[in-house]
């Protein structure tokens, strides 16, 4: 076997939430008459993502936290500033002001014990990596998912969250495997790139025609468009 260890992160690839946040800024792009692709929800979902990341990054230093009314604020001009010019910005966040964000459910993606069931089988070890809350480990003994990993990291929980490279190394570390036996599976840009810099491998679970931002100087190793196209090559 090339690896002997598969990293997963949570949202959208072991668990879905709905609408998931790339479709819920797609939608209110649209709602304003924009034409919105995969590609360029990959793009706005990146933006939102790095937009928040860089909020938590500055209250962790000490800022002020951020009131959620401004917070969502925040993630629509992210949002928008991929489609509009920033001058012209102002009018469409108003009427998104007025567009409430819908609630989101959570679950477990129909494939995903099949598919930790049958690795667990070929004899990798199992793990995850997740930008998640400390309370995802009661939901993944909940749904009797934790039984399948050796190595949870939740940023919440240990302080550090992708695409830092430091959350990776805690996971690797607890495998006591090097960089280069194991293999991590997300959906999202940051997952790239936290796992190439980190020395992993990378599986991005992504659309075909979807690609990597510009401001990420790595390609996935694999593609894959569904959670249980990893049976076939692992």
């Amino acid at each position: 076997m090339k690896y002997k260890a598969v990293i997963f992160d949570l949202g959208d690839t072991l668990l879905s939430s709905y609408p998931s946040q790339k479709q819920i800024y797609a939608d209110r792009l649209r709602y304003l008459g924009h034409s919105i692709d995969d590609e360029m929800s990959d793009t706005i979902l990146f933006a939102i993502t790095n937009a928040a990341n860089e909020q938590v990054a500055k209250e962790k230093k000490g800022a002020p936290r951020m009131p959620d009314d401004e917070f969502d604020r925040m993630l629509d001009f992210a949002a928008l500033s991929c489609v509009e010019r920033k001058n012209g910005i102002e009018p469409s966040l108003e009427a998104l002001r007025l567009l409430p964000l819908p609630q989101q459910d959570l679950e477990v993606v129909c494939s995903a014990e099949k598919v930790l069931y049958s690795l667990t089988n070929k004899g990798y070890r199992l793990g995850v990596v997740s930008n998640h809350k400390k309370w995802m480990l009661d939901y993944l003994a909940e749904v009797n998912l934790v039984r399948y990993f050796e190595t949870i990291v939740i940023s919440e929980i240990v302080g550090v969250e992708k695409p830092d490279i430091k959350i990776m190394q805690i996971a690797i570390n607890n495998l006591a495997l090097k960089a280069s036996d194991c293999l991590y599976v997300g959906d999202h840009p940051f997952d790239v790139l936290c796992a190439k810099e980190a020395g992993l491998d990378c599986a991005w679970l992504s659309s075909p025609n979807a690609s990597l931002p510009k401001d990420i100087s790595y390609n996935e190793d694999y593609r894959i468009q569904h959670l249980e196209d990893l049976l076939e090559w692992l």
